[in-house]
């Protein structure tokens, strides 16, 4: 929930029905695994034209939570079963989640012909993981605010993987105990939680990202995306 006087990554948004949601959409990031416990899955872009989506040239591999995925917090329904996300489970989200606007990173400025506002990760940057603090699930500048927390990650420290750090917007609401600080970021190896790329992959996202154009993160097994994409309005995937 958003906290007045903080950098903060994650704004409360207004969690509608997945049917209005994807219809708004205008770009997809289509992330999908082999299965619930996989670490490595294959990104596919999509972009809106006047009546369907027509998927870019050029899907590329990643990482997601050493563990694999589990059913996290975004605009989808709600989804019960085995695999649920928790804080420090190492799953990535899955799900459907907005994009945050911003772009975070170690260097003083952004890529070339990037188009996101860009905000540079200082000493000082932390993204809370602390299911107790009241700034849980949030990017704050130490020194800003009253600290009360015991756990956070210091992310100018995260060097390479955070040279280039966009939020998954998971768990928006900040409930306790259902993760928090999920990320794309590269350094293509399994993560805690967040999907990680080759940089030149990231680069490749980056050019393509307009913050003008509504984007929405899809991350799920195969078997449930091949399950959900009529009821969800998702595009077809290559040999689905």
């Amino acid at each position: 929930m958003k906290k007045i006087a903080v950098l903060l990554l994650f704004p409360l948004i207004f969690v509608q029905s997945i049917f209005s949601q994807i219809p708004s959409a205008q770009k997809l990031i289509v992330t999908i695994t082999e299965d619930w416990n996989g670490n490595k899955a294959k990104v596919y872009l999509f972009d809106r034209t006047k009546d369907t989506w027509k998927k870019q040239r050029g899907e590329f591999s990643v990482s997601i939570g050493d563990s694999g995925l589990g059913w996290g917090i975004g605009v989808h329904p709600e989804q019960q079963g085995e695999f649920v996300k928790q804080e420090g489970d190492s799953r990535s989200p899955a799900g459907i989640f907005e994009l945050d606007t911003v772009l975070y990173g170690l260097n003083p400025s952004a890529p070339e012909g990037v188009r996101f506002p860009y905000r540079q990760l200082t000493m000082m940057t932390r993204c809370i993981d602390d299911t107790a603090s009241q700034f849980y699930n949030s990017i704050v500048e130490e020194g800003s605010i009253t600290k009360d927390w015991n756990s956070a990650e210091e992310m100018n420290n995260v060097d390479p993987d955070y040279s280039y750090v966009l939020a998954i917007r998971h768990n928006v609401g900040s409930k306790k105990g259902k993760g928090s600080c999920i990320f794309f970021h590269i350094n293509n190896i399994p993560t805690s939680g967040c999907t990680s790329m080759d940089e030149a992959d990231m680069l490749t996202l980056l050019h393509w990202l307009d913050p003008k154009q509504k984007t929405y993160i899809v991350q799920l097994p195969h078997a449930e995306y091949h399950r959900l994409r009529q009821q969800w309005n998702l595009p077809k995937l290559k040999n689905q």
